[in-house]
């Protein structure tokens, strides 16, 4: 079985967790093909250079697709990569294609994605399958773009490898209430609501609090700007990205997480899964594809989107829980991510590859 995987993103030396799921599929799909090439773009700052490389990247996809004979083409990011695919497709008909869709493939967050959305529509009604990676993305596919059901498959974004993402023995000081963010500090992530329901919960809280944040973006500097008008610069704790074995021991550091994200388009939300296997509950927003492994009361608590002040109250709540009901939290909370387990993501995915090469 030959497969040929194509992302416009995926992971580097200098960006670890750039695509990091991209790496995950690539890993499960190269067990079952007897050959596999990739044709995939790393994190670019520069825009002259990122230009470039989309150039190069577009032509490697046009000509690879035209003159190379693969049995499956795995396609993520559908917007990103349209055009070259679609040419390609015009040419030679019989590519067996299958589009990975991610969250602003559907939800554009810029005005470039959403001039691309056109390309996407063509390129769904030119596939043999789409892979999403939550229900709930299945049924926003299904009704926005029309596509029959049992074309439509999940797979939760490579899953989380729960080797890696388990409870650690740490030294932290118990008597600092640990509150946990990481993702991009990006429009919509909920970032600025993590940083002000946590202002909020510290103004109604007399025990010593730390937040730790992990993550960088386009709003960096906001984010240094808040810290500062907020007078938190010795509560919070900022890191970059990271690889995923120091993720892991700042998860473990944590007392709770707190995934605020605005984002219809937040697919799956591995992030919060991560937590929840390092046996740490989740205050996340009632939203998208967090609903589809977050319980209220029991490895976590739903807050209201794009609202501080739900994000302190939940936060209060779990503040006020008895040991024994926060142990039971976090057991909850680790048994919950099983279904995510990077073996069980793999061996589905496996069986999916079946269905995908008829």
């Amino acid at each position: 079985m030959k497969i040929l995987v194509i992302a416009n993103m995926f992971p580097s030396k200098a960006y670890p967790s750039y695509g990091i799921f991209v790496k995950k599929h690539v890993d499960i799909l190269e067990k079952a093909a007897s050959s596999l090439d990739t044709i995939t773009m790393q994190k670019e700052v520069s825009k002259g250079k990122k230009l470039w490389r989309y150039i190069q990247f577009y032509f490697q996809i046009f000509f690879t697709l035209l003159f190379k004979k693969y049995d499956l083409v795995y396609l993520h990011y559908a917007s990103h990569s349209a055009l070259p695919v679609l040419g390609s497709k015009y040419l030679k008909r019989r590519i067996n294609l299958t589009v990975n869709l991610h969250g602003s493939d559907v939800f554009p967050e810029t005005p470039i994605q959403e001039r691309l959305q056109k390309w996407v529509v063509r390129l769904l009604k030119q596939a043999n399958h789409v892979v999403v990676p939550s229900q709930y993305f299945k049924e926003v596919v299904i009704d926005r773009y029309n596509i029959h059901s049992e074309n439509i498959l999940i797979s939760p974004s490579g899953g989380v490898n729960r080797t890696l993402f388990a409870p650690q023995e740490t030294d932290k000081n118990s008597d600092v209430f640990q509150v946990g963010y990481v993702g991009r500090i990006d429009v919509d992530k909920g970032w600025d609501d993590a940083i002000r329901g946590f202002n909020e919960f510290k103004l109604q809280s007399s025990r010593p609090a730390q937040l730790i944040m992990v993550g960088n973006g386009k709003e960096n500097k906001q984010k240094e700007a808040l810290i500062q008008e907020l007078g938190l610069e010795e509560d919070v704790r900022c890191y970059d990205l990271l690889p995923q074995e120091a993720l892991v021991a700042l998860y473990n550091e944590m007392d709770v997480f707190v995934f605020p994200s605005r984002r219809e388009g937040e697919s799956l939300g591995l992030v919060g899964i991560e937590a929840l296997a390092c046996g740490i509950p989740v205050i996340g927003s009632q939203i998208a594809g967090i609903k589809g492994y977050l319980v209220e009361g029991e490895n976590g608590y739903f807050t209201e989107a794009g609202n501080p002040y739900s994000i302190a109250e939940k936060l209060l709540e779990f503040h006020a829980n008895s040991e024994e009901e926060k142990q039971t939290l976090k057991k909850n909370a680790f048994h919950s991510a099983s279904p995510y387990d990077q073996v069980q993501v793999e061996e589905d995915m496996l069986g999916i590859l079946a269905t995908l090469i008829k």
